[in-house]
C-alpha cells in the first residue's frame, strides 16, 4: 500500500519543463520508499529527509548516506526550521500524524520558497474502518479519543497555511491480508496503531484482543483467501504564493 500510494504521488509532482527544484525536504521518510522515487524522479536536486524516528533516518541513511547531494534529519516537522527555504515539500502517509493539521501546515508553508510547492499524500478519516467497528463492538467502552483528519479538514488547513490547492485526488485502497493476525501486525510494524487515532485509555484484553480477531477473519473475507483493509487516501498538490 505504502509503495503504491508514493508511486502515485510522485506522477503529481511537478515536472521538469520549469526547472528542477534545487532542494526538496521530504517529511516523514520511513523506510525510504517516497525517498526512492523522489531520488530517481529528481537526481539533480538536493534532498533533506526528516523523521521522528532515529531508526527511521538511520534506515534511510543506510542506503543513500553516500549521495552528496542527500541530507538527514531527526526531527519533529511542527517544529522543524530549515536552514534554507525549499522549492519542493513532498510527504506520503505520514502528515495526517502531525497534528493539529492547520499548524503543520502553516509551519511547512514558511519553509517554501515563493511559489515552492507541497506534495503530500495523507490517510482520511475512514481508513482502518472495518477494525475500528469491529472495536466497538468488542470493546464498546475502549473507544479511542481521536480521528485522522477529515478531507473539509485538510482543504481548511491547506488555507489557514496561505497555500493554493492547484491538484486534488482521492482514492480508496483495499489491502491484502492473510489474516487478521497478519494484518494487526503489519500495522503496528508500519506504526498505524499508535497515537490517539488507535489507543483508547485502557488497552483491549487478551480475550477482547482474540474476540476482534475471530470477528475480523469472519466478516473481512478477500476473494484472495484473507482479509482486507480499507485505506482512504488523498492526494494533495499545492503551491505557495510568489508573493508571499
Amino acid at each position: 500500500m505504502h509503495r503504491h500510494v508514493a508511486a502515485r504521488l510522485v506522477e503529481m509532482m511537478p515536472d521538469n519543463e520549469g526547472g528542477v527544484p534545487s532542494r526538496i525536504l521530504e517529511v516523514g521518510c520511513g523506510t525510504g520508499v517516497l525517498t526512492d522515487e523522489v531520488r530517481r524522479r529528481y537526481p539533480e536536486s538536493v534532498l533533506c529527509v526528516l523523521d521522528v524516528a532515529e531508526g527511521m533516518i538511520a534506515c534511510v541513511r543506510e542506503r543513500w548516506g553516500a549521495d552528496p547531494r542527500m541530507e538527514f534529519v531527526t526531527g519533529d516537522v511542527r517544529s522543524y526550521v530549515p536552514r534554507q527555504p525549499v522549492a519542493l515539500i513532498v510527504s506520503s502517509s505520514a502528515l495526517h500524524w502531525a497534528l493539529p493539521l492547520d499548524r503543520t501546515l502553516s509551519m511547512l508553508g514558511r519553509c517554501l520558497t515563493p511559489a515552492g510547492e507541497l506534495c503530500m499524500a495523507l490517510m482520511l478519516d475512514g481508513t482502518l474502518g472495518e477494525l475500528h467497528s469491529i472495536r466497538r463492538q468488542v470493546a464498546p467502552g475502549k473507544i479511542p479519543p481521536g480521528h485522522l483528519p477529515t478531507r473539509s479538514e485538510v482543504l481548511s488547513a491547506v488555507r489557514v497555511a496561505g497555500l493554493t490547492v492547484s491538484s486534488l485526488e482521492s482514492e480508496s485502497i483495499h489491502s491484502h491480508y492473510h489474516s487478521a493476525d497478519d494484518c494487526l501486525r503489519t500495522l503496528h510494524a508500519q506504526g498505524l496503531t499508535g497515537g490517539a487515532v488507535s489507543r483508547a485509555p485502557l488497552p483491549l484484553s487478551r480475550t477482547e484482543l482474540c474476540r476482534l480477531r475471530e470477528l475480523y477473519d469472519a466478516s473481512c473475507r478477500d476473494a484472495r483467501g484473507g482479509v482486507y483493509a480499507s485505506f482512504e487516501i488523498l492526494y494533495l498538490r499545492a503551491c505557495r504564493s510568489a508573493s508571499q
